[in-house]
């Protein structure tokens, strides 16, 4: 048997590397299932820069950057899916897929 793929390759780095719980993830429950996540608000600031700032209009916005890996989680949510993170339930405000790996962005609003 050759080589493996580089696909393989990223395939194996996502639970080795990226979503490895001893160096960047934790287990979260999301959806009602246990599984490792990345929780990453600090590039939310990065997203908003690229899209010209954030609008605001008096709420409270809690919003939250989720790396999870498209196998455990199932699939790209659509946008405007209730997503429950750890007991509190959020909007799916968009979600994208790379190599494996879904980056959900999620908001919940508080009055």
């Amino acid at each position: 048997m050759g080589a493996p793929s580089f696909k393989d390759c990223v395939a194996a780095d996502i639970h080795g590397v990226f979503l490895n719980t001893q160096e960047f993830a934790d287990t979260h429950t999301i959806d009602g299932r246990k599984m490792d996540a990345v929780v990453d608000d600090d590039a939310l600031l990065e997203r908003d820069a690229a899209r010209g700032g954030v609008h605001t209009d008096g709420t409270y916005r809690t919003r939250r950057l989720l790396y999870v890996d498209k196998t455990d989680y199932g699939g790209r949510p659509m946008s405007g899916k209730i997503l429950n993170l750890d007991g509190r339930e959020y909007r799916v405000v968009q979600a994208d897929e790379a190599a494996g790996v879904l980056t959900i962005e999620i908001e919940a609003i508080r009055t």
